[in-house]
């Protein structure tokens, strides 16, 4: 068996998600793997879950509650990376923290402080990707250590796996994706007669669309998912600044349903394309008419997908996986079971 440090940074539904699964899995992940998961901090930005021994989800107070009173595992002002310096090298960062495409923090820092500390981490937040990818991966590979990233391009859906894993050897030559479950429900909604004021209340009353949609209807969100993605599967540094957004506001019911009935459907498709004799790629995110053909047609409600263009596999499609927390907490945890189970 094989014992695995875990710290957990930022407690928000991801973070709380994934503990649970952890707790779930466990006999599992013993009896397939051979790894025994421990998590020995959780961290917020005013300090840590810590008591030198692993924590269970009842060792930990819930967001909103005072963290300070009344339990004896929290530590005032007690730092990720301090914790991973004294526990050595050998254990994963799990970050969970809310992404800021901007600057990248808090993620950044806890991803580099990992690395720097020789651990491994897995990323379900964009926010420190999207901003310093290159710079993450030589600081990782300068150390020894592994950064997978699943949960952050599509929850469940694996597309990094498929296509760095799955697609290898072939030449990926377009992508196109829907990415982001919110706008996708809304559309959805939309073409089933809903206007897009009603169907954004539903998704918000249902958990699916947060109080604040800015980045989702937008095309932020899927932006940066496609933008990770293709700068994964392309070994290639395009900034947020390359990707053309444009989201869904403005979109009548009528366009909708008019496509509804014509085999067709309204999606908020993203894109990425080579230029002509290898030059730079485009990538863009915008409304789209999508053909009865299209296998991305059938992606409805808060399900994801997204097609590869290859020279010698053709097109591969996945579509399906969770689009929840308990999606981005399965996703962490695969990537954890992928860096330190025994090659096959």
């Amino acid at each position: 068996m094989k014992n695995v440090p875990l710290v957990v940074t930022g407690y928000g539904h991801v973070g709380r998600a994934f503990l649970s699964l952890l707790r779930e899995k466990a006999e599992d992940l013993e009896r397939r793997y051979g790894l025994v998961p421990e998590v020995m901090a959780v961290a917020r930005a005013e300090g840590c879950f810590h008591s030198g021994r692993p924590l269970e989800v009842r060792h930990l107070s819930r967001a909103g509650e005072a963290w300070t009173k009344g339990n004896p595992n929290w530590r005032e002002g007690l730092g990720a990376g301090e914790v991973i310096a004294g526990l050595g090298p050998g254990g994963c960062l799990v970050e969970c923290t809310v992404s800021n495409l901007d600057t990248g923090e808090p993620g950044l820092s806890y991803l580099s402080s990992a690395f720097r500390g020789g651990w491994n981490a897995v990323a379900a937040s964009k926010g420190a990707l999207v901003v310093g990818l290159p710079a993450l991966k030589a600081l990782a590979a300068a150390n020894g250590a592994v950064l997978k990233f699943s949960g952050a391009t599509a929850a469940a859906l694996p597309t990094l796996d498929v296509g760095l894993v799955s697609l290898a050897g072939a030449r990926i030559e377009g992508i196109q994706g829907i990415l982001n479950g919110t706008t996708n429900y809304i559309l959805t909604r939309m073409g089933e007669g809903l206007d897009y004021d009603e169907a954004l209340k539903e998704a918000q009353d249902k958990g699916i669309a947060e109080p604040d949609p800015a980045s989702d209807v937008g095309g932020w969100d899927t932006a940066a998912k496609m933008l990770l993605v293709t700068n994964a599967c392309l070994d290639t540094a395009y900034t947020l600044k390359d990707v053309q957004v444009r989201g869904i506001a403005g979109i009548s019911v009528g366009e909708v349903q008019a496509a509804r009935k014509e085999g067709r459907a309204v999606k908020l498709l993203a894109t990425a394309a080579p230029g002509r004799q290898g030059g730079r790629w485009s990538l863009d995110v915008r409304p789209s008419l999508v053909e009865p053909s299209n296998p991305l047609v059938h992606v409805n409600g808060t399900e994801k997908g997204i097609t590869f263009i290859t020279d010698s596999m053709g097109s591969v499609t996945l579509t399906g996986g969770r689009s929840n927390p308990r999606g981005a907490a399965a996703a962490l945890l695969k990537d954890i079971i992928n860096i330190y189970r025994p090659a096959f």
